[in-house]
């Protein structure tokens, strides 16, 4: 009866609070047809998903990955193109359309999870905006402090729809970098408090869990990406601690440089862990190519500071070699220490990483190892969205994405990776930032 009488009572304040209700308006748009050949091949759903911000007005890290997920996407069938922007309709995004917005400031992020544990309130953290999961015949859109959604996209009657938050047993959460590799997934949970890491295995059909295993950490676990193979998981264990502060624009946990860094490899076949120690502080978002031999070699954007109440990050590419004898080698190329990069995407040997400049991506650089094989420039006033894909077109490998202008109008590019090759289709509607991305032929 307490509890009800709070849901009941929190309910109200927060109907007074933000009494009108909240549309997410949703966009469909035919395409005027391309007469480029190339255009003509794509048959296809390309789609990027990411947060409902403003990348202008957005003052800290914390700001840009608690925006609610927005899947931006074309459909590609010969001369029929369509453009469509939809809302992923999330419990906290239903919630609002009928009780108002929840207030993004920080301090009150603790009160949410608490009214949900009780039940009162959905998951304000359930966000679904950070990647796509593709099994054999499902798609998901995926946060991970929460559950994923399980979406429909249907490429030959050109149709995206959220289907419903699929609930894991077992799992608290659902890693936004969950893993399919055509036999099983892989994900990871983590505990702030307890500093403890949960990797599973589950199912690709029904989630089914089938292996478990619960990691302890040195650090608050704040793992954004993993690497898993060969009945290996890698992960990182970066410096983050505790700390709070009156001031705060972000999570109250602070990047202690003083505190060594931390890599651990764990076997699921044998069951154990073997760790590397660092001699300093740094942060992986994401992996570009890792060979487990008997040295493990990591070629991945590096992050020497990492600040949640700033949007200033600068991520470079480095070779991270841990020897079999326990030592760890750093290797860095003074080119690309110049550059602020991220994103991965694997084409064979090569990985190709977008450009960010005064927080815009400008283009891209294609490595091989750490040496670089190309820089691509984008045209004067076209700015990319986020994560391209990589499509094959005339047996040559192409970026395809959505880009923008300086006034928001958005355009579909096609780039080639490696030869001079820049192709361009308007959309006649606005874009907006994203994270990462899918096509599904």
């Amino acid at each position: 009866m307490q509890v009800l009488l709070l849901c009941l009572l929190i309910g109200t304040i927060h109907s007074f609070l933000q009494p009108f209700r909240i549309e997410h308006r949703e966009i469909r748009s035919r395409i005027k047809p391309s007469n480029d050949p190339l255009f003509k091949q794509i048959k296809g759903f390309y789609g990027i998903i990411g947060p409902d911000i403003n990348i202008s007005s957005v003052t800290s890290l914390y700001e840009l990955f608690t925006g609610d997920g927005v899947i931006q996407g074309v459909f590609f069938n010969h001369d029929k193109i369509t453009f469509i922007k939809k809302f992923v309709r999330t419990e906290k995004l239903l919630y609002e359309a009928t009780h108002g917005k929840f207030s993004k400031h920080i301090f009150m992020t603790p009160l949410y999870v608490l009214l949900n544990k009780i039940g009162c309130i959905p998951n304000t953290l359930g966000l679904a905006n950070t990647a796509f999961l593709k099994t054999n015949n499902q798609i998901f859109a995926l946060f991970e402090r929460d559950h994923p959604y399980q979406l429909h996209i249907d490429v030959e009657n050109q149709l995206l729809f959220t289907m419903k938050k699929r609930i894991i047993p077992g799992l608290t959460h659902f890693s936004g970098h969950s893993k399919y590799d055509n036999v099983k997934i892989h994900s990871i949970d983590y505990d702030v408090l307890k500093n403890h890491l949960t990797y599973v295995q589950l199912t690709p059909n029904i989630f089914n869990l089938f292996f478990k295993t619960v990691i302890k950490t040195h650090y608050v676990p704040l793992i954004h990406d993993f690497f898993v193979s060969d009945n290996k998981i890698l992960f990182i264990d970066s410096p983050f601690v505790w700390k709070f502060s009156i001031e705060m624009k972000g999570p109250p946990i602070s990047f202690d440089h003083s505190k060594p860094t931390y890599l651990f490899l764990y076997d699921t076949i044998q069951q154990t862990t073997r760790q590397w120690k660092t001699n300093k502080s740094f942060y992986i978002f994401h992996y570009g190519q890792v060979e487990l031999g008997e040295n493990i070699d990591i070629y991945a954007p590096v992050y020497d500071d990492i600040d949640f109440s700033s949007i200033q990050i600068n991520g470079k590419y480095r070779h991270i070699s841990l020897r079999h004898s326990g030592e760890i080698v750093i290797k860095k190329n003074s080119v690309l220490e110049r550059l602020n990069l991220d994103f991965p995407l694997k084409w064979g040997r090569y990985i190709i990483l977008r450009e960010v400049n005064n927080k815009t991506i400008m283009g891209f650089v294609v490595c091989k190892d750490l040496s670089i094989i190309r820089r691509i420039r984008l045209p004067e006033n076209r700015f990319f969205c986020g994560e391209p894909s990589i499509i094959e077109l005339m047996k040559e490998p192409y970026l395809i994405g959505l880009s923008y202008d300086d006034k928001g109008m958005g355009y579909v590019s096609l780039i080639s990776i490696f030869k001079d090759d820049y192709r361009e289709l308007a959309l006649n509607q606005p874009v907006s930032i994203s994270f990462h991305s899918i096509f599904i032929q």
